[in-house]
């Protein structure tokens, strides 16, 4: 019956497009029958486009479970088809790469690496440039030079491209063997529209991006621990746990939840989803998407401590919203928020959240069936304080990492990788299966 009605519907506009005047001219000049015969033509076309506008939303959902379904795949799979990284595994990577030494040698040569383009105009890569860049960062091997020099490109032992700002017309004209190209990423990889990976296989030699599989990893954030309480306690010590919990967090707090935001377009339809939650709650918006404004920090192109301990002790929730739902990015919009005493909403699709952070120290909105639901479920822990204090169980345990220096670690772990000699050699024959199809992005599901 549809394409039933989507052939009527193409001859109706067919004939419209075959006589620029035939409304006029029907008018004017048709009989009857051709009049009624013309009307339900253009109402069956009415209807075809109706019909398309109410299927946008079944064909979101099935995008949705066509993604989800790869992705379920991926999180079942073994461990060597995951490559899976629990929490432990990410901070015990961490302390390597924060206790790495280099081989015995009293004058170890500098190793010379190039900035090839800029990070958002930044051309030293929040890093810095020359011999001190390193070592300025506390980076346990700092035998390392940056520069910006394009001059006798060939002589650098690696080439980093920022690869937003990469340009397939701008490469270097001369490339030697043992030279490491580096694909060097912070964005999500959910916006494919602004990198073309197809023309990128058997060019880049090692990844430094936020993805936890990548050679070199540069987190936005993450979590270790201050004592011995591992990461993932039992249900039994976690229950004990909350029970010693004396601070009260509420204590003091006039409002309800806040979100800091300067993308309003995204592919996480976080946008979409306060506005549903504004209906029942209070959330105040700071940025160019709402109506507040907090300074961000100078520099750097995200809220500034200020504006962390501001809703810390003003708000009981933060909207930890990303703009795209990529497996392994959490931003410091989580971490940074993580921190301080304010409970981070998450729109998780992937288990990253559960792997990362401490379980009962965020709420994930995903798992509510609708905005209601969750709205409700955040004004019962607004009116009941030992409800809401049990969320910070975990304060004295472990500590959010998300400064500069601990985003720097995967640089550090370049400079060590680049003395390292057992390092085998490497090319990535692929760079659409890795970083397109491996970052198992999700468009979010239509939010109700």
């Amino acid at each position: 019956m549809r394409s039933r009605i989507k052939l009527c519907a193409s001859s109706c506009l067919s004939s419209a497009d075959n006589s620029k005047s035939l409304i006029g001219a029907f008018v004017a000049r048709q009989n009857k029958p051709r009049k009624i015969l013309f009307c339900l033509c253009l109402f069956i076309c009415l209807s075809y486009v109706m019909l398309v506008v109410v299927n946008k939303r079944a064909l979101e959902q099935v995008t949705f479970a066509i993604q989800h379904l790869a992705l379920a795949k991926f999180e079942n799979g073994s461990a060597g088809e995951r490559n899976v990284m629990t929490g432990e595994r990410r901070y015990g990577l961490v302390e390597r790469y924060e206790q790495e030494k280099m081989a015995d040698e009293a004058y170890p040569p500098f190793k010379r690496i190039l900035f090839w383009n800029t990070y958002w105009g930044i051309p030293d890569f929040r890093l810095g440039i020359g011999r001190d860049a390193f070592r300025k960062w506390g980076c346990p091997v700092w035998q390392c030079e940056t520069s910006t020099d394009r001059t006798d490109v060939q002589d650098y032992d690696a080439v980093i491209f920022h690869m937003r700002s990469w340009n397939p017309n701008d490469l270097p004209k001369r490339r030697t063997p043992q030279q490491r190209y580096i694909f060097w990423l912070l964005e999500s990889a959910g916006w494919p529209e602004y990198l073309d990976t197809s023309q990128l296989g058997n060019f880049f030699n090692w990844t430094l991006t936020y993805r936890w599989d990548s050679d070199m990893v540069m987190p936005y954030g993450y979590v270790r621990p201050t004592g011995k309480v591992p990461l993932h306690p039992s249900e039994d010590q976690l229950k004990k746990l909350m029970s010693v919990q004396k601070v009260n967090y509420a204590a003091g707090k006039t409002k309800m939840a806040a979100w800091m935001v300067s993308n309003c377009h995204s592919h996480s339809n976080r946008k979409e989803m306060v506005s549903l939650l504004q209906k029942y709650i209070q959330i105040d918006v700071y940025g160019a998407c709402g109506t507040l404004e907090c300074p961000k920090e100078v520099g750097v192109d995200n809220s500034s401590d200020e504006c962390r301990e501001m809703t810390g002790q003003n708000y009981k929730f933060y909207m930890a919203l990303e703009n795209s739902l990529c497996r392994d990015y959490i931003s410091e919009k989580f971490f940074g928020m993580l921190q301080r005493p304010v409970i981070p909403v998450v729109f998780g699709l992937h288990d990253h959240y559960d792997q990362m952070a401490p379980p009962h120290s965020f709420i994930n909105a995903a798992k509510f069936e609708n905005m209601r639901q969750l709205a409700d479920y955040l004004i019962l822990l607004d009116r009941n304080d030992t409800l809401y204090n049990e969320y910070f169980w975990w304060k004295p345990h472990f500590e959010s990492r998300y400064k500069q220096k601990d985003v720097n670690i995967g640089m550090c772990h370049l400079c060590a990788s680049l003395h390292n000699k057992d390092m085998p050699p490497k090319v990535y024959p692929d760079m659409t299966q890795w970083w397109d199809e491996q970052s198992f992005c999700i468009n979010s599901p239509p939010i109700s």
